[in-house]
């Protein structure tokens, strides 16, 4: 994605690795809104959120390992993933974060907040889900006795019905599409693989930060009874359904996912407020730098 409204794209070596990322300048006070992109697809997924929240955070989207313009990771899997995202939050001194993720993208956030709990402030879990129901032991066996190309090419055939809503505008299926084609095939055999063998039940059982779930009525790949499972198992989580979204809520309905994501940032960016009757001379400019974003995130989610 070219620079457009402060995003640029940068790069920077973590965890023995390059890793791509868009961001804006980060002149912005904390949190940090941290963007994580779902199988198969890159940061260029929230194009939208990034440009619409650009102006009142700092932002920060990367390429997952093997996905984008970021390189191979040696042994992907959900830790690994994990750890190189929060490996780049520390070299670029984003903490604390709230984590926004899509798909695998949400369970990359979880396995972050367990790794970072006092550094993660926040989740948006978007599409998301702690277990996939498992597939039965023959479409297993029948899918992996397919060849590679017959399995890569039935994957694409049936991915715009299965991941969206019929009444999806054509732009978000050619960006969706798009980005799947352009896919490593063992970048996404092995996010498939991710996505079907975790079990992060446990994991968001403990979840202690405040966590907003967002999901499409139509969604088929994570249908709403998976996020009332997740939101049942986050205390003190907030759920919202989308009505006529499928699985590619954030491109299908970017807006009210963009505005979702400003309400929430300004209700856990206000345990950063400075505390009344202190006075550090040298935090000034921070202090006007946050009350300046959480005006203007107030005034987008005003606009909703």
């Amino acid at each position: 994605m070219p620079s457009h409204d402060r995003i640029h794209r940068n790069s920077l070596t973590v965890e023995g690795q390059r890793v791509s990322y868009l961001c804006n300048d980060g002149s912005h006070a904390a949190p940090t809104l941290v963007f994580l992109h779902g199988s198969g697809v890159s940061a260029r997924y929230w194009t939208d959120q990034l440009r619409a929240l650009a102006g009142t955070a700092r932002v920060l989207a990367l390429d997952l390992p093997g996905h984008g313009e970021s390189e191979d990771a040696a042994t992907p899997d959900l830790a690994h993933y994990a750890d190189v995202t929060a490996a780049l939050i520390d070299a670029l001194g984003g903490w604390p974060a709230i984590a926004i993720g899509h798909s695998l993208g949400g369970a990359v956030a979880l396995a972050l907040a367990a790794r970072r709990p006092a550094e993660v402030c926040g989740l948006v879990l978007v599409s998301s889900c702690a277990r996939l129901p498992q597939v039965s032991t023959s479409a297993q066996w029948i899918w992996g006795s397919l060849p590679a190309a017959v399995r890569r090419a039935l994957f694409f055939v049936t991915a715009k019905n299965v991941l969206f809503a019929a009444g999806a505008s054509p732009a978000a299926v050619a960006l969706g599409m798009q980005e799947l084609r352009a896919c490593r095939p063992r970048t996404l055999a092995a996010d498939v693989a991710i996505a079907r063998e975790m079990d992060l039940t446990a994991t968001a059982a403990d979840v202690r930060v405040p966590t907003l779930l967002l999901c499409g009525s139509r969604d088929r790949v994570t249908p709403p009874a998976l996020s009332r499972d997740l939101h049942a198992m986050i205390a003190g989580s907030r759920l919202e359904i989308v009505d006529g979204a499928g699985h590619m809520l954030l491109i299908e309905a970017p807006g009210v996912v963009s505005r979702a994501i400003a309400a929430f940032a300004t209700s856990v960016s206000r345990q950063f407020a400075p505390t009344a009757g202190v006075s550090v001379a040298t935090d000034t400019s921070v202090f006007a730098r946050w009350r300046r974003a959480l005006r203007r995130l107030i005034a987008l989610v005003r606009r909703r």
